[in-house]
């Protein structure tokens, strides 16, 4: 068992109930969450809303996850994610309420399920209200969502907004691209990548040419937590890389207060 923090930087939720995601049809509960954090022992997940909350009343699900972070202190965190298309005095008000009320932790913007370009004007908005309120950015990347989701259409992003920290999810998703947002990482130091959906081998090789600061492991969903933990075991990381990997760096990007849960002591048996 990890002597430090276990954070899951990315995981997705809806409205909860018998609905499933208008996108990507498939939800789970808060406490399926906690559950799979508990079996595998991850202190922290961070949770935003499913890429079919594409309207207005993704505030309900921004609520909902709130609720989560009262009711789990220091285990759940927020993270807002308001469809741009909605229009941008409406996005940068539920943004800094989000950070402001809520203290969410950071913004994604879907390129996949929205359908926006990382470049276009309503995107910078997006990114304008970001800083405004001092948090960092998630941008999906991979094969699915091209060309939007491209990550080289990151690179005047990048450039443009040298003070964001900017997450590629996925980190690119597949061969050709995750090459691609690897070489992304190595030319900007403001973006970081993100495991999820990423193959074992180019995992390894973003910790070998970006290093271990600016990887983050994340599972997306609570039946591929095993997966992104084992991931992380299989690319030569030393004890250091992987407390970064792992935990640290969302902690530190953040600014997470987590609370480290004592496996052991829940693991003993109880006296008879």
């Amino acid at each position: 068992m990890a002597e430090y923090p276990i954070v899951n930087a990315h995981h997705h939720i809806g409205r909860g109930g018998d609905s499933e995601d208008r996108v990507f049809e498939w939800q789970e509960t808060i406490a399926q969450v906690i559950d799979a954090m508990d079996e595998n022992h991850v202190d922290a997940t961070m949770l935003m809303p499913l890429g079919g909350e594409n309207d207005k009343a993704v505030t309900e699900v921004h609520d909902q996850i709130h609720e989560a972070t009262e009711a789990f202190p220091g285990r759940i965190f927020g993270i807002t994610a308001p469809n741009p298309h909605m229009g941008t005095e409406w996005v940068q008000d539920e943004i800094t309420r989000c950070v402001q009320e809520l203290d969410f932790k950071y913004a994604k913007l879907h390129t996949l399920a929205w359908g926006v370009d990382p470049t276009s004007q309503v995107a910078y908005d997006f990114y304008d209200a970001c800083v405004e309120n001092d948090v960092p950015v998630m941008v999906h990347t991979g094969p699915h969502g091209m060309p939007f989701s491209v990550p080289g259409m990151l690179m005047p992003v990048a450039e443009d907004y040298p003070e964001l920290d900017i997450i590629m999810a996925h980190m690119g998703g597949a061969y050709t691209l995750t090459q691609e947002a690897i070489f992304m990482a190595e030319r900007y130091d403001n973006l970081y990548l993100d495991t999820t959906l990423a193959l074992n081998m180019y995992v390894r090789r973003a910790m070998e040419k970006v290093g271990a600061d600016r990887l983050l492991m994340a599972a997306e969903h609570s039946s591929n937590i095993p997966v992104a933990l084992t991931k992380i075991d299989c690319i030569g990381a030393n004890e250091e890389q992987k407390r970064k990997i792992l935990g640290q760096n969302a902690i530190d990007l953040y600014d997470l207060d987590v609370a480290k849960q004592d496996w052991d002591e829940q693991a003993a048996p109880a006296d008879d």
